[in-house]
């Protein structure tokens, strides 16, 4: 089973990481699928259509190996589809993993949001980004991240606006946080960005 897409070329940056401020006064908000669609979890049979997003979002060429290796770290009842109720399509998909460390054993990861292109802008990632959230949440996870590129803006808007936060490790990352903020008109705040993250670790 292999799935390949044409990747565009970008400049190789680091990838951008980014946690949920646990230790802030921050809240899920959840809000309600987009008129036409509901949220659910996996169920046999979905990986085709969950390839088929990966490859269309022009991610790195997927195989059975690596489609295993990721349902194997997927938390029970982790694992969300947007549909669209009156064909039963799969347009939308978000990963809860559990993404283990000697030093945090219990870090959850936010991975693979990916959403159809002709059902973009309706609300779908930010939804599927909230159920992820909320399922570690009621599972008991005190560290979430995720990460993603510099070159995925949409993506990028969605997390911050899900109350997630930059963690800024290096004078690189730094700059294209900066650069990313100004392209999507984010204001950038390190300060209270790097507040927020010890206060997670606090």
């Amino acid at each position: 089973m292999r799935i390949r897409a044409a990747m565009p070329a970008h400049e190789k940056r680091p990838q951008l990481l980014m946690v949920w401020p646990t230790g802030g006064d921050v809240r899920v908000e959840m809000p309600s699928a987009p008129v036409g669609h509901v949220i659910r979890t996996y169920r046999p049979g979905d990986e085709e259509s969950f390839l088929g997003l990966m490859a269309e979002g022009g991610f790195d060429p997927w195989d059975e190996a690596k489609l295993q290796f990721n349902m194997g770290k997927v938390i029970p009842e982790g694992w969300f589809f947007a549909v669209e109720e009156h064909t039963g399509a799969i347009c939308g998909t978000a990963m809860c993993l559990h993404n283990y460390k000697d030093t945090t054993p219990f870090t959850g990861e936010l991975g693979w949001l990916a959403c159809a292109a002709d059902h973009r802008g309706r609300g779908l990632g930010a939804c599927l980004t909230a159920h992820v959230t909320a399922r570690f949440l009621a599972a008991g996870y005190s560290l979430i991240q995720l990460r993603t590129e510099y070159y995925r803006p949409a993506a990028i808007r969605i997390y911050l606006k899900a109350g997630y936060v930059p963690h800024i490790e290096a004078e690189e990352v730094h700059a294209l946080w900066r650069d990313v903020c100004g392209q999507i008109e984010w204001k950038f705040t390190p300060e209270r960005w790097s507040a927020l993250v010890e206060a997670r670790h606090g």
